[in-house]
């Protein structure tokens, strides 16, 4: 297998560059910003026989009259709404981009702001929110496991008092883990707790989860979030009906959520909340969760692996 690092101005570009190079069998490996700020950076593989066979065939180009169309009966299918599927082909028909995969790749890129998941040598306080059952518990203890796997201190707190047994569920891994989970119930006890860890490492917080709809929900879990400087990410189960998704994007967005992590992408069939949600409460997408174990961990989304996300069925 050949790998090979591609710059470019734009994910577009970026993404022509791997096609010119290694043809259709090319796999991207990631995608990032450009170290400079400016531009972007894309990692591409091929395997050795693929590219041989490139080689010796005559590269034939794909249809291209009617990628809109299919573009929109694909989107439509996953669920997502017309507004954002004409934001989408907007961009695409403005790239006269000639494939549906860099197509959708391009114009996730240019809609959606990606970043990294939490690292755990980056001393930052996380806070995950989201409905109940949304998997903040288990995300939760995803995270801690990948830092003290990487040989790294953490602070874990939970503030869910509200749902029974919510503290003895992250309690029963941080114990195998050997962390001290902390507990607070308001934003006064979620400072104190937070003064009382170990300093200068990763602090993630397991918020209650609640109705953002619902006044003394909505309220509670305004007083976490205003008390203490973090990081807010919404957890979204994927496969919720999009227009329910964006709803809670935006009802976070207002509580201060500034991040995205999908969790049971495996179990979804369709995956249009996710791109509803990031677009209409204007969330960064950090990531996705992959089964329900912690050692299942979480995937980085880039707008590659989000666009095959949403077009891997587009065969069956």
């Amino acid at each position: 297998m050949r790998l090979k690092t591609f710059s470019a101005s734009s994910m577009s570009d970026a993404l022509k560059m791997v096609k010119e190079h290694f043809g259709e069998e090319a796999i991207i490996v990631s995608s990032q910003k450009a170290e400079t700020g400016l531009g972007v950076q894309v990692t591409a593989a091929v395997d050795n026989e693929a590219e041989a066979q490139i080689k010796f065939n005559e590269y034939v180009p794909n249809q291209t009259s009617n990628v809109d169309e299919k573009l929109s009966s694909i989107l439509s299918g996953q669920g997502v709404p017309p507004k954002i599927t004409d934001e989408i082909l907007t961009i695409c028909s403005t790239l006269g981009l000639d494939d549906i995969d860099t197509s959708l790749a391009s114009s996730i890129d240019q809609l959606i702001n990606f970043k990294t998941l939490p690292k755990a040598n980056e001393h930052e306080t996380f806070m995950l929110v989201g409905l109940p059952g949304a998997g903040k518990t288990v995300t939760t203890a995803k995270l801690a496991t990948k830092a003290v796997m990487n040989g790294s201190k953490i602070n874990v707190i939970s503030t869910d008092k509200v749902r029974a047994g919510g503290i003895q569920q992250l309690e029963a891994f941080t114990k195998i883990l050997k962390i001290d989970l902390m507990c607070a119930e308001d934003g006064h006890s979620l400072k104190e707790a937070i003064a009382a860890g170990i300093p200068q490492c990763q602090t993630i917080i397991d918020c209650a989860g609640g109705n953002p709809f619902k006044k003394s929900d909505y309220m509670r879990q305004k007083d976490l979030i205003s008390s203490i400087q973090a990081k807010v990410i919404m957890l979204l189960a994927d496969g919720t009906d999009p227009l329910e998704a964006a709803d809670l994007a935006q009802a976070y967005s207002e509580l201060g959520a500034e991040g995205l992590i999908g969790t049971r992408t495996d179990l979804a069939k369709r995956h249009g909340s996710l791109i509803t949600a990031a677009v209409s409460g204007n969330l960064n997408v950090y990531g996705m969760g992959v089964g329900p174990s912690v050692t299942d961990g979480l995937e980085q989304l880039n707008p590659v692996s989000l666009a095959r996300l949403l077009l891997s069925d587009k065969t069956k």
